[in-house]
């Protein structure tokens, strides 16, 4: 028995095979030439969208687009892995019609066409629309992390550099002392281990070293920055599943009729607590609907941004933190003082009603007003020791509009199912980003850059998924019968 033998690598072939026979016809590469093609780049903007009657001749943005959107699908996303794959790669050389683009002018298409590119992810949205594939009922935000060209050593709080300027400080005052000590032992033989050249050159660096740090932290501290990354200034600080780390924060809005994403931005917010109501109109905005449903997780939680999504017809799924730490002390819980809408008052285990005394406010991104209850039966009442230690007697702070939180306090209780389907759908996307797509960490730098490369990526996540639910031979016919 022998094995397969292929063809003899000097075997001459008389009549050569088509480009065009190497693809299949369920080939995803088919789907993003059909994709390309039925684009109105008139419409666009792309750089050289319409080619110029004089000077040198350019590369076509749609050749460009498509070997992007190829790499990104093929875990490829470098513009010097990209210039490799052109010149090897049979699926490549097919849909650029064998060119060979250098790596300058793909990263240079990239950096230059954003807002293009995000032309094309919202006709492709439309076109999805289109062909309901949204169901526009339900979408679930979620946020990731995704590193940044930085590292964390180049990272600085204002902390950190006071830290960094007194060890520096410090330094200088050592080696000042050895350098004295050699100047005493001229003319003997010398102990210290660096000569006084080798310790003014280090005193003359470390003090560069100094001056720049200090300068850097007088610059913070006038803007009131709380931290600074060196090489992407954009980038921040942030915690990650693996510690922390540099990064910029990815938010999705996802679907849930086809795990299509619906919407996407990109910030440098450390937290999500202030991205909801953002991320939920955009996504009400771009599914054109007059009302939707959204779900998230508690991270997302705020007062305000629960209203503002209330305000705009938006029905949000959050879990609500558990205030204060009354039952950790083992003391009567919020949750044990009945609250009477028609007098506004409180009323608490042993029936005493809790007035309004005061109003307070509280000013931080929004503002933000409470009104503040307490009694005066506090005084010799016998379960005082299970309700308060506070000399002034138990007091409760109910925030204006606190009827929002009760209404989402009551749709949380009644479907208790939201926050497995919200997992459902919305890690999906981002496992796929992350791993099938590789796509962990970012390429450019700047949040404006950024943005360019994650929505490219949404884009041909998108078309991933358009091809595994419709099929390749599908979507081209559609692609036919509705362009873009």
């Amino acid at each position: 028995m022998g094995y397969i033998n292929g063809r003899a690598r000097s075997q001459t072939v008389l009549f050569p095979a088509t480009l065009d026979e190497y693809i299949d016809e369920n080939n995803a590469v088919r789907a993003i030439d059909a994709f390309i093609e039925y684009l109105r780049f008139d419409e666009l903007g792309f750089m050289r969208g319409e080619p110029a009657e004089t000077g040198r001749p350019g590369y076509d943005p749609r050749v460009l687009l498509g070997i992007f959107i190829w790499g990104h699908l093929n875990r490829v996303r470098s513009s010097r892995g990209l210039e490799k794959e052109c010149g090897r790669n049979v699926e490549l050389m097919w849909l650029s019609g064998q060119l060979q683009p250098d790596f300058k002018t793909l990263c240079r298409f990239r950096q230059k066409n954003g807002e293009a590119i995000n032309r094309v992810l919202v006709q492709f949205r439309v076109w999805c629309n289109g062909a309901e594939l949204f169901g526009k009922e339900l979408v679930a935000i979620d946020g990731s992390k995704f590193k940044a060209v930085n590292s964390t050593a180049r990272n600085v709080t204002q902390g950190r550099l006071a830290k960094l300027i007194e060890r520096e400080k410090q330094s200088v005052a050592q080696y000042l002392a050895e350098l004295q000590a050699a100047d005493e032992q001229e003319g003997d033989e010398p102990e210290a281990e660096l000569t006084g050249v080798e310790l003014q050159q280090k005193i003359a660096t470390i003090g560069e070293y100094l001056k720049q740090h200090e300068e850097l932290l007088h610059e913070m501290k006038e803007s009131g920055e709380k931290q600074r990354s060196l090489t992407d200034p954009e980038a921040r600080l942030m915690k990650t599943a693996k510690g922390m780390d540099v990064c910029y924060n990815v938010q999705l809005a996802v679907d849930s009729k086809h795990k299509l994403i619906a919407a996407v931005a990109v910030s440098n917010e450390v937290t999500d607590q202030e991205l909801l109501a953002e991320m939920a109109q955009q996504a009400k905005a771009e599914l054109e609907v007059e009302k939707l449903t959204v779900v998230t997780d508690g991270g997302y939680f705020g007062c305000e941004v629960v209203k503002a999504c209330e305000d705009d017809q938006i029905t949000v799924y959050v879990p609500v933190p558990e205030l204060g730490d009354a039952k950790r002390r083992g003391l009567f819980t919020r949750a044990e003082f009945a609250y009477d809408a028609s007098r506004d008052v409180y009323v608490c285990p042993q029936g005493a009603a809790l007035t309004v005394i005061s109003r307070t406010s509280r000013k931080a991104r929004h503002h933000k007003e409470f009104r503040v209850y307490a009694t005066k039966q506090c005084q010799g009442c016998p379960l005082r020791a299970q309700c308060t230690t506070s000399k002034y007697g138990r007091r409760i702070k109910r925030w204006v509009h606190q009827e929002v939180l009760e209404r989402l306090q009551a749709r949380m209780r009644a479907h208790p199912e939201m926050m497995a389907r919200r997992k459902a759908l919305v890690e999906h996307p981002f496992g796929t980003i992350k791993v099938a797509m590789n796509h962990e960490r970012l390429l450019l730098k700047g949040l404006k850059h950024v943005a360019t490369e994650i929505k490219l990526t949404v884009l041909s996540y998108n078309l991933k998924r358009v091809m595994s639910i419709l099929g390749v031979a599908t979507l081209i016919e559609k692609l036919k019968l509705q362009p873009v």
